[in-house]
């Protein structure tokens, strides 16, 4: 799963970059933990494509940690439904972080990032609290998470964000309502496998060793699902 992620670039210059304005002025840090204010692409009410703050993780309201990634392969589930169906939105990150349990760097956590530099386009979903008339709404996302990408599961770790590609972005972020094999179908013809590479960002704690079998077992399980779920983690072929 995807807990921290990095957007190097400022505001100004990220939404030069994409091509979409900017709702409204914030300031977000370079790395993004849950909790953290992010910049999110999305579409608004005139059509218009911008970049919004939103909370990394859906609200939890002291109920337990924060929602922040939705299994591709759980999206008929109530916690995320809805927002497949209505409230889709595209996150933009220079790099992902992921910790790494088998391959020539177990026992690392390490940066995942475009070989030629270019943003990477995550597909997520939002959903948002309070009313316009009782005060300001706040908007929280989730990442949308597949099995990793080949490059990521051979690279130690079994999960990696849903990329789309750039061209395939807008259509998943249309504000009609889709039907879930609809979302689904914007997924699997907007997939993205961007040619990766990776750097070190640190040394794991020896205790990472004691939960090296379990993610062994996650992997193998994972790898095992695929033959059913197929490699987007969809369970269907268009």
């Amino acid at each position: 799963m995807c807990n921290r992620y990095n957007i190097k670039t400022n505001l100004r210059e990220l939404a030069a970059e994409l091509d979409a304005q900017i709702a409204l002025d914030f300031d977000y840090a370079e790395e993004i933990f849950p909790g953290a204010i992010a910049p999110v692409l999305a579409v608004n009410r005139d059509g218009v494509l911008e970049l919004r703050p939103m909370k990394f993780g859906f609200g939890n309201k002291g109920s337990g940690p924060a929602l922040n990634n939705a299994r591709v392969e759980s999206i008929e589930k109530w916690t995320w439904k809805k927002s497949f169906q209505k409230y889709r939105c595209v996150v933009p990150m220079n790099s992902f972080r992921e910790p790494c349990y088998w391959g020539p760097q177990a026992g690392s956590e390490v940066n995942f990032a475009q070989t030629n530099g270019n943003v990477l386009l995550a597909a997520a979903i939002f959903s948002f609290s309070g009313k316009p008339d009782c005060g300001p709404v706040e908007l929280s996302m989730s990442l949308v998470m597949r099995p990793a990408i080949p490059f990521v599961m051979e690279h130690g770790h079994h999960r990696s964000p849903f990329f789309v590609r750039p061209d395939a972005s807008r259509r998943w972020m249309d504000r009609s309502p889709m039907s879930v094999d609809q979302s689904r179908k914007v997924l699997f013809d907007g997939a993205d496998q961007p040619a990766l590479q990776y750097d070190v960002a640190r040394t794991m704690a020896a205790s990472w060793t004691k939960r090296q079998a379990g993610n062994l077992k996650k992997r193998d399980q994972q790898i095992l699902e695929i033959k059913q779920t197929g490699p987007l983690g969809l369970g269907i072929v268009f």
